[in-house]
């Protein structure tokens, strides 16, 4: 029978390394946009805003714009986290707020202007959260 003990056990893990590729963390953020899409998926957020902000006088074009910011939201969550915690936290905290944009875009495109407005307010947040996480990713990956 063999025994491990909780420091033991610390010590095997750390010999297991980070499951992302490189050496620096810079190597390994850049390794995570690769694999990940990060670009692509930033990108599509970004277009889904724009999007809904010209969509408005289109009602059904506005439920699908919104519909599809939830679900790419939803869809760059998936690729979390990143070997930087910091970078991380950003993008967690765009993409939590652009899905919440996107149902209340939903919501005020069947019911009002109320939900519309909110959703507004989100987009621009989640825009500024989105700029910010590009320019950690930017801090960190830049020799």
């Amino acid at each position: 029978m063999v025994t491990v003990t909780i420091p033991g056990l610390g010590l095997v893990l750390a010999a297991c390394g980070s499951t992302f590729s490189g050496t620096t963390l810079a190597q390994q953020v850049t390794s995570w946009s690769t694999t990940s899409g990060f670009s692509a998926s930033v990108g599509t957020l970004q277009g889904d805003i724009r999007r809904i902000d010209a969509a408005r006088s289109d009602p059904a074009a506005l439920s699908t714009d919104c519909n599809l910011l939830v679900i790419d939201a939803l869809s760059a969550n998936q690729n979390l986290p990143t070997p930087d915690q910091t970078l991380t936290n950003l993008l967690s905290a765009a993409y939590s707020v652009a899905g919440a944009a996107g149902h209340d875009c939903l919501s005020g495109a069947r019911d009002g202007a109320a939900d519309l407005a909110r959703s507004a307010t989100e987009r621009t947040e989640a825009r500024r959260d989105l700029i910010k996480a590009l320019a950690r990713f930017d801090s960190v990956t830049t020799p």
